[in-house]
């Protein structure tokens, strides 16, 4: 094995930053002009090894042309050559869109004019005709209309604290405030642009937390520290210190805005053309709809609201002992801006809600004209996700689903089609692995791939008919850099029947009949999975892509990820197990439970140098794992961890351990753990974290040291909650594993470029 340090240069191949350029064509995005015509970016590679692209239009053969004249376009701007300096463009027969120099640009083909668009006002919430835009003075609503430049102010009651569509956060509100976020009202317009859904939210009752920002601020006159504080509600505290949120209706041609008959919420919403939004606009403007839910998500409804008469009706209501799921968020087309999986027809006939009422997510029909329901339109043993697409002409559905036959994986996601009553049901997207799709009126553009395959992109007819290969992605320069390709494993769970989905990353440059350590690479949140379906190679946020299983591989130590018994996507009975049991982690006991299941399938596996680590709910999870299961886990990094699930915000801890209860909830205190440490334990956190309060990691500190256990810790003073993008903390903690788990002494004064 090569020396300490030429490892540790490799494994910086894969760092964030380093790795994005290695793969062309890995995420395509077909675009389609109002004429008709697809087109996307076909990436290629520079001689200095950067990536460029060129816009080609698509043929449903599959044949493709130059979009436009780059080198046309190139020289207009005043650059040489033909390499276009943006990503991403709209096109259409008279001109183009594209972002250049931080401007939106249109270049017109008929004069072959550049215009430099004027800078969108952050600060607004523009109507779909562009005609109108609410926006925020002090705590008020205003409508301003841009054509004569005229205000209208929509509210007087606005006060600290109880304002209308302001945008509240629980995970990240000083962090918008440091970063100079721009508010902008929060609301839903109607397709005609008359009408908007917002919210008025009294956060008033809800008691503080607090950061203190200690680090050198040039921009400060003083070298005191700053305090920051937001609004957060625990678990313990009564429904009279939650939030009330109202729902409102605004009228943008009078001028008006009144409130709507229908309990308020009790936590901040989100609402507009995101995929959080929790209101939807019927195509004709007739109405609105939104999903409602009480304190601990026992009780979910469906309402419409009429926009003449603002009169509110109750379509579907369903309530649950434990906790519902009635959706997933909407990430593709058509349902992209919406959160659920439900939705009112456009005739106000049916109302579509996803239930799991029998096991599994099913799609249930309505009839609104008495409330009866007419039954699950969707199979037995499939689990409905995402809403994609209705197409209302033909009455049928597009939705992605999972736990599909057709597919080796039950996490695996496939586009479906199914008609208003039940019949035509059929899978779109045969290929075994995770689709990534988009809908056209003529066709589909289809992206499927798995951690051990590459992107292929096809497109098929609206029926799922093959008609072209698009493109594949290039992944040489990957595999050059050492790229392991992750290998996919099945496992039986502790209950000796569920069976279990993961991936192991081998170390580089294995040697036969030499054991290895491992790191197994957890999140422990039972709101997602954390097993990656999709080939992989980078991600967001500025983090490492697989935790960095990556890099460790360069190192030789093998990875492994991981989803037990708790994690949502395989039904009612998997995901209850995490119900009054965060303190589980998402099946911590199957990680442990499947070691000997997991040297068996990879011998090289030396189960005495178990390592751990993760971040936020895996930070959870990771002191946990040492503290319950001291004898497995020898080395640990814990990062942002919400290590006590009695100070997290309410929302999503009474989902799943339910409305508090002292005795259920102590059961979630790690700190009470802190005797049992018999590893290595490395704690980190930012400072400034508005998701995870620090006072989290404070607690388990104190607790350890009470308990007289030697462990390290990194502060980081100027971070937030995503600490594992933070260049220091990354190299620090593979120095650490490089240490206690490798047993080797990490390259002196090695440093990663930045």
């Amino acid at each position: 094995m090569q020396d300490i340090k030429t490892r540790y240069e490799h494994a910086a191949r894969f760092l964030p930053g380093q790795v994005e350029r290695l793969v062309l064509n890995g995420e395509p995005v077909i675009r389609r002009s109002p004429a008709g015509v697809l087109y996307f970016a076909r990436e290629y590679r520079l001689p200095d090894g950067a990536v460029a692209r060129e816009f080609v239009s698509l043929a449903r053969d599959g044949s493709t042309a130059p979009l436009f004249d780059a080198a046309k376009l190139c020289s207009l701007l005043g650059l040489e050559g033909s390499v276009l300096p943006f990503s991403d463009c709209e096109f259409c027969d008279t001109s183009l869109k594209f972002r250049h120099q931080g401007a939106d640009c249109v270049w017109r083909f008929a004069d072959d004019s550049i215009i430099r668009l004027p800078a969108p006002l952050p600060e607004e919430t523009p109507s779909p005709d562009e005609e109108s835009a609410l926006f925020l003075r002090g705590h008020d609503l205003w409508l301003r209309r841009r054509a004569s430049g005229e205000e209208v102010r929509l509210t007087w009651d606005g006060v600290e604290d109880c304002d209308y569509g302001r945008l509240v956060d629980y995970d990240a509100s000083i962090t918008m405030e440091r970063t100079g976020y721009v508010q902008h009202p929060l609301a839903v317009w109607s397709p005609d642009s008359r009408k908007f859904l917002t919210f008025k939210i009294d956060m008033r009752p809800v008691k503080k937390l607090y950061a203190i920002e200690a680090f050198d601020d040039p921009h400060s006159e003083s070298i005191r520290p700053r305090l920051h504080s937001y609004r957060c509600p625990f678990p313990e505290d009564s429904d009279r210190e939650l939030p009330i949120v109202t729902l409102w209706l605004g009228d943008a041609v009078n001028g008006t805005l009144r409130q709507l008959d229908c309990e308020p919420y009790c936590f901040p919403l989100l609402l507009g053309n995101t995929s959080s939004s929790y209101a939807r606009w019927l195509e004709d403007s007739s109405a609105v709809y939104f999903t409602w839910f009480s304190r601990g998500n026992k009780k979910a409804r469906l309402c419409l609201c009429d926009a003449e008469t603002g009169e509110v009706r109750t379509l579907v209501e369903e309530s649950h002992e434990k906790f519902l799921n009635v959706g997933t968020g909407g990430t593709l087309d058509g349902f992209g801006n919406y959160r659920f999986s439900n939705f009112v027809t456009g005739d106000r006939k049916w109302s579509f809600w996803q239930s799991e009422r029998d096991g599994l997510a099913r799609l249930y029909r309505y009839n609104n004209a008495d409330g009866s329901c007419e039954g699950a339109i969707t199979p037995e043993g499939i689990i409905v996700q995402q809403l994609v697409a209705v197409d209302p002409e033909r009455q049928q559905i597009y939705f992605m689903a999972n736990n599909l036959p057709e597919y080796s994986d039950p996490y695996y996601h496939g586009l479906c089609r199914v008609n208003f009553d039940g019949t035509g049901f059929s899978l779109l997207t045969p290929e075994d692995g995770e689709h990534m799709v988009r809908i056209f009126p003529d066709c589909l553009a289809d992206t499927w791939s798995r951690v051990d395959q590459a992107p292929v992109t096809v497109l098929r007819d609206r029926d799922g008919g093959f008609l072209c290969e698009v493109i594949r992605a290039d992944i040489s320069a990957l595999l050059e850099a050492g790229y392991i390709m992750p290998e996919r494993f099945q496992v039986t769970a502790t209950d000796g029947e569920t069976p279990l989905y993961g991936i192991l990353i081998s170390p580089a440059g294995m040697e036969e009949g030499k054991t290895y350590p491992f790191i197994d690479y957890i999140y422990g949140g039972m709101q997602i999975a954390n097993v990656p379906k999709a080939f992989t190679w980078k991600t967001a946020n500025g983090r490492e892509s697989f935790g960095g299983l990556q890099e460790y591989a360069q190192l030789g130590i093998a990875g492994i990820i991981l989803d037990g018994l708790g994690t949502p996507c395989r039904g009612r009975k998997i995901h209850d197990v995490s119900y009054e049991n965060i303190h589980g982690c998402a099946g911590l006991a199957d990680h442990v439970g499947t070691l000997g299941q997991l040297k068996t399938l990879f011998p090289f596996l030396d189960l005495d140098r178990a390592g751990i680590w993760g971040n936020s709910g895996g930070g959870c999870a990771t002191s946990r794992a040492m503290l319950e299961y001291p004898g497995v886990y020898k080395v640990g990094v814990a990062s942002a961890g919400n290590h006590d699930q009695r100070m997290y915000e309410n929302t999503w801890t009474e989902r799943y351990y339910g409305l508090y209860n002292r005795e259920t909830y102590l059961k979630g205190d790690n700190t009470a753990l802190a005797p049992n440490l018999e590893g290595k334990l490395l704690l980190a956190c930012g400072m400034l974290d508005d998701n995870v309060p620090m006072a989290q990691t404070v607690r388990l500190i104190d607790a350890l040291q009470r308990a007289d256990k030697d462990f390290d810790f990194i502060l980081l003073p100027r971070l937030n909650h995503n600490v594992p993008a933070d260049p220091y903390f990354i190299r620090r903690k593979m120095d650490f594993f490089t240490r206690w788990l490798l047993c080797e002494e990490p390259p002196a004064e090695y440093r990663f470029p930045r």
